[in-house]
């Protein structure tokens, strides 16, 4: 794992969980009591006390939950990267790639985040997105199975070594490994307050009868369905569930209803949190959730029969023991193996119709015209989410500079060739354009500044300023081609003025040279390759010879006319323009070099 509001797990979601989390305890401190002495006297129970367990415990698994995931970005999000960009060749491999790295880092959130900025910046297809989306929903069942087991007892010795750890450690990736221990503590130490906040529930028969309409499947779907969608996190969901199904509250059909909504409500989450995205990025959200529903739709009918295969499963599961599946404490297993069979078998059933799912999301997200004719500049894989994370937000902005490099050369080719053929409509709907990829690099720019104000470490702090000398550049090409070629070409409109054939052969080779020249230097920072970089510099003596032989064309063919002097001055302000692209080039050239340098030298010291 969108932008943006992010695909799903962004910094807007995480102020969400944040503000979730103190109103939950807002509510279990403040407004609760207002009307706990009168169900007390009811009920005689302490409706305070266990409100304040179980909004306090649900809170804490939040504030862990997120806390977890961004020490997981910081210690696994480029390894994350490299591995969606090169094992998604297939459906198959898609697949297990997002099953994998879901199944790591325990949020199907971060995976699809990811996956959509790559959809996004046309690195891969919607419909190798298709399969990693849908295995990221087997990977977080993997949720479900450690919160199965009996490690809440843990929590405290978690909280206690990933604080010491963050605490004492120097570099970033340490600290972030302290947070990430943290952060399960809390997951873990929340699920216990929330299982003792809920004992007591053990003798209320009112709730007992609640739990006894919870068999209703449809109803137990439309419950959690709700509940995921407001915490935004099916894990939470998942983790109450199982909680429930510890204290004995629940029976294994209705966990398994309860887990069915459970991936329904994630997918509103995800279809919300797509709004203002690219199409491809709403047709993936889709993928996402049509795939959801259909697992749900597929099983509903079978849920007994899911639930006795879950049943087999555990009996023979070698963490269970005999003294356990007799006193009915293997519930939680059961629910959490069902959960994993259910996505499993889906899966395996819905993979080789993924053509199906693309075709069905194109017919509801059809492409718009910009699309169609490739002149949307957005920039769509700069997630807010990593913004926190620089190493992953700058291989987040090298993605989205692949994609402007695509986009540029495409663009100089058209301006080139307004040169032999300049004609006002098209002269004018390519100025049009200038201003939009100067509007992409601004937006670039903008979230490479958010990143750098927060801590970077040494390496960070000069890809930082590679990339903020690379988009200044892009920035100073933009107005060159605009200054230097569109508005000469526009006044040798108006003017009626056109180009020498011998001159046009010179600007047509100098024009081929310098866009070249223009691309290797972008080519040579997003692949991090040294000898692109030397090649833009060997293009040197090629260039200046071009450049010379224009200026003795003019000076061999200059006489005092009017016409002729003016002749001269656009043509040499168009070869002047050229120079000043290859002047670019060169620039992020040199300092890519420079970047690459100092990165071998710090390996060696």
């Amino acid at each position: 794992m969108k932008t943006e509001q992010s695909f799903l797990l962004n910094d807007q979601n995480s102020s969400w969980i944040r503000a979730v989390s103190l109103f939950l305890l807002f509510i279990s401190g403040a407004i609760f009591p207002v009307f706990a002495s009168d169900m007390e006297v009811e009920s005689g129970m302490d409706w305070f006390q266990m409100a304040m367990w179980l909004a306090g415990g649900l809170a804490l698994f939040l504030f862990g939950m997120d806390f977890m995931v961004k020490g997981l970005l910081v210690v696994a999000g480029e390894k994350m990267k490299t591995l969606l960009a090169k094992l998604t060749t297939n459906r198959v491999m898609g697949a297990l790639t997002g099953a994998g790295i879901t199944a790591v880092i325990q949020s199907s959130s971060v995976t699809t985040v990811l996956t959509v900025g790559f959809v996004s910046a046309g690195l891969i297809s919607v419909t190798q997105a298709a399969g990693v989306v849908m295995g990221a929903n087997l990977g977080t069942t993997i949720t479900a199975q450690i919160v199965a087991f009996k490690v809440t007892n843990f929590a405290l010795l978690m909280i206690a070594v990933g604080f010491l750890v963050d605490f004492v450690g120097k570099l970033q990736k340490t600290k972030a490994i302290g947070q990430l221990i943290l952060g399960l503590g809390l997951i873990f130490f929340g699920m216990n307050t929330m299982s003792q906040g809920m004992a007591p529930l053990r003798e209320y028969q009112p709730f007992l009868d609640f739990m006894i309409e919870m068999q209703n499947p449809l109803l137990a779907i439309a419950i959690a369905m709700t509940f995921t969608a407001l915490v935004q996190s099916s894990s939470a969901t998942i983790g109450i569930i199982i909680v429930m199904a510890s204290n004995g509250f629940l029976t294994l059909e209705a966990g398994i209803a309860l887990a069915m909504g459970a991936h329904i409500g994630t997918t509103i989450t995800a279809l919300l949190a797509s709004i203002g995205k690219s199409r491809p990025a709403l047709r993936t959200a889709l993928v996402h959730t049509l795939f959801n529903f259909l697992v749900t739709l597929l099983w509903l009918p079978f849920i007994p029969e899911l639930a006795q295969w879950a049943v087999w499963i555990s009996a023979h599961d070698a963490a269970a023991t005999a003294a356990s599946i007799n006193m009915g404490e293997h519930v939680p297993r059961e629910i959490a193996n069902a959960n994993s069979l259910m996505v499993a078998i889906a899966l395996v059933v819905f993979l080789p119709f993924i053509p199906v799912f693309v075709w069905t999301v194109n017919k509801i997200v059809p492409p718009d015209e910009d699309e169609k004719s490739g002149n949307q500049l957005k920039a769509e894989s700069l997630d807010p989410t990593f913004v926190s994370t620089p190493a992953v937000a700058f291989d987040a902005i090298v993605m989205e500079l692949e994609t402007y490099q695509k986009r540029q050369s495409l663009f100089y080719k058209r301006m080139v060739a307004l040169i032999s053929e300049p004609k006002f409509e098209k002269l004018s709907k390519e100025m049009s354009n200038i201003q939009k990829f100067r509007s992409y690099q601004q937006e670039i720019l903008r979230y490479l500044s958010q990143v750098g104000q927060g801590k970077l470490t040494d390496a960070e702090q000069q890809t930082y300023t590679e990339l903020m000398n690379v988009l200044h550049s892009l920035e100073s090409m933009n107005i060159a081609m605009r200054d230097s070629v569109f508005d000469v070409l526009l006044q040798m409109i108006e003017n009626k003025i056109q180009p020498s054939d011998t001159m046009l052969e010179l600007v047509g080779q100098l024009t081929n040279e310098v866009g070249k020249a223009m691309e290797k230097s972008l080519l040579s920072v997003i692949h991090k390759d040294v000898d692109m970089a030397y090649e833009v510099f060997g293009s040197k003596e090629t260039i200046t010879h071009l450049i010379q032989e224009a200026l003795n064309h003019q000076m061999r063919h200059l006489h005092a006319s009017e016409k002729r002097l003016m002749v001269f001055r656009y043509e040499m302000r168009m070869v002047e323009g050229f120079k000043q692209l290859y002047s670019m080039s060169k620039r992020i050239a040199r300092m890519y070099l420079s970047h690459s340098q100092a990165n071998e030298n710090s390996i060696h010291d």
